[in-house]
């Protein structure tokens, strides 16, 4: 009877200790999971806890418009002048990697705050040096095209030992009339290197 009665409270605490230490690791992975450093906290600082909420909390309306890099303007290259398309004749090459938008309500529709990050780096011909990159960023409606569309020259220092840099830039602002059911509408960002010939 007595060798019964152990078992039985060895098999509770044995249950205990797995159901705790199935608790603390979903509680772990949680924690985790959303701990911030996401694209949209590292552009406009937005916060995570519900401690932390504001009042343009409550401004944010409930559609904003997806962003998306533009095909084939994620990556730019420069070249050394007479060799392009030449890879041992690369100065400098650089990427649009991450990208954010937050939205705010207007009297009229939204207006939208946009963040292109990336990087750029020194190739086989580059080195030290200063690069102007041309970022154009677009909201566009369907049917009706650009209501938006600005060109952006970003300053890039390359400096050793790395010879590559982190490049951000922040638009403020960008008034968008829409209405309230209006969901038809698209941010773009890429580089934009003009017309060749």
């Amino acid at each position: 009877m007595r060798n019964t009665v152990t078992t039985g409270v060895g098999s509770r605490f044995r249950a205990a200790a797995t159901t705790f230490i199935i608790l603390a690791g979903a509680a772990f992975v949680a924690a985790c999971s959303t701990s911030g450093g996401g694209v949209a906290g590292k552009f406009f600082g937005v916060k995570d806890t519900p401690d932390d909420i504001g009042p343009e909390y409550f401004t944010r309306p409930t559609y904003c418009p997806p962003i998306e890099i533009r095909g084939g303007t994620q990556a730019l290259t420069i070249y050394e002048r007479g060799h392009e398309t030449e890879a041992a004749f690369v100065r400098y090459q650089a990427s649009i990697s991450k990208t954010a938008r937050e939205c705010v309500k207007t009297a009229d529709g939204f207006a939208v705050k946009i963040g292109v990050a990336g990087r750029a780096v020194a190739g086989p011909k580059g080195g030290q040096g200063t690069l102007s990159l041309p970022l154009r960023v677009v909201v566009s409606k369907q049917g009706a095209g650009p209501l938006y569309s600005e060109l952006f020259k970003v300053p890039v220092t390359i400096s050793p030992p790395a010879l590559g840099a982190d490049f951000s830039h922040v638009v403020q602002q960008v008034a968008v009339p829409a209405g309230p059911q209006e969901r038809d509408f698209i941010i773009y960002v890429g580089f934009d290197e003009g017309k060749k010939g």
